[in-house]
């Protein structure tokens, strides 16, 4: 019993060293919240904060309004080449990836008249281009249905794009076009609309157009796809601003505006915009040559608020 009551003494003790520790600790914050610095350091007030910035000049250029879409790309002009009898194939005089010309002899044959009879038959390149495929090999048999090569013609290819019907009508023939294939890296194919489908396609609602592409490094191979922009319009002297510059409110709803900079002031400045580009938007008006506009910081930034510029 004595050792039970030896024991609740000492927690009492240790109880109230805790308390006395805790009343310690109070009074020393109580003393600095008192005693201590208030609020801003000496001279700082919370309007004279400014914000940093980066900023870009707006400035005249070029922009295109252009329009995206995938297309498969094939030879302009392309033909199957078949014998004008059976026979067995001898030789291919050109291999798949040569260049043959119109009338030049591509495959020879031999034909059996008798048993013991065979005829020599040649059959002749229908156009000029490049051998793209050849079907048969050395010693099997050709029919007259049995297609013996193709050949395309590779100086000049197309593109197939599908374009919906809500765009058809800002495409006509004639207008410029890019092309740009994933295997070709860093090179710009450029064309023009030279076809439009004067009819729908009735499930996809879409409209087949095609895109014509030089093809003078003769890079572009049937079969690939790429990405076809068309240029819809383009103005050579258009103020334009960075599109990052340029913000929304609500949705959507409020805007577009940015922030010009002017004695290390931000003004916010409401926009009329016309032509919108993957990295640039042409402002009609709001700003002008010259003017600079904030491209990064403006999260934090009201109208009349004090700036500091980055870079």
């Amino acid at each position: 019993m004595a050792a039970t009551i030896t024991e609740k003494k000492t927690y009492i003790k240790i109880g109230i060293l805790i308390i006395v520790a805790l009343m310690i600790v109070l009074a020393v914050v109580r003393f600095v919240m008192n005693n201590g610095p208030k609020g801003f350091p000496p001279g700082f007030s919370p309007g004279e904060y400014s914000t940093p910035v980066a900023v870009s000049e707006v400035y005249i250029g070029t922009i295109r309004d252009t329009l995206l879409y995938t297309g498969d790309i094939h030879a302009l002009s392309e033909a199957e080449v078949y014998s004008v009898a059976s026979g067995t194939i001898i030789r291919y005089l050109y291999g798949e990836g040569y260049s043959v010309r119109k009338g030049q002899i591509l495959v020879t044959l031999e034909r059996q008249e008798t048993w013991d009879v065979y005829m020599p038959l040649t059959v002749r390149a229908p156009i000029s281009g490049i051998v793209a495929r050849t079907y048969l090999d050395a010693g099997e048999l050709a029919t007259e249905s049995t297609p013996l090569a193709l050949i395309v013609a590779g100086d000049e290819m197309k593109a197939v794009i599908r374009v919906p019907e809500g765009e058809m009508n800002r495409i006509a023939l004639g207008m410029e076009a890019g092309l740009t294939v994933p295997s070709i890296e860093d090179h710009v194919f450029t064309g023009e609309v030279s076809e439009i489908s004067p009819v729908l396609d009735a499930d996809t609602r879409t409209c087949r157009m095609t895109i014509l592409f030089d093809n003078d490094g003769m890079n572009l191979v049937a079969g690939m796809y790429g990405y076809v922009s068309v240029v819809t319009e383009e103005k050579s002297d258009a103020v334009c601003v960075p599109a990052v510059s340029v913000l929304f409110e609500g949705g959507g709803r409020e805007g577009p505006y940015c922030f010009v900079i002017e004695d290390d002031t931000a003004h916010l400045r409401p926009l009329e915009i016309g032509i919108v580009a993957e990295d640039r938007i042409e402002a009609l008006s709001g700003v002008e040559a010259g003017d600079l506009i904030v491209v990064s910081g403006h999260e934090a930034l009201k109208d009349g608020g004090s700036v500091v510029v980055t870079e």
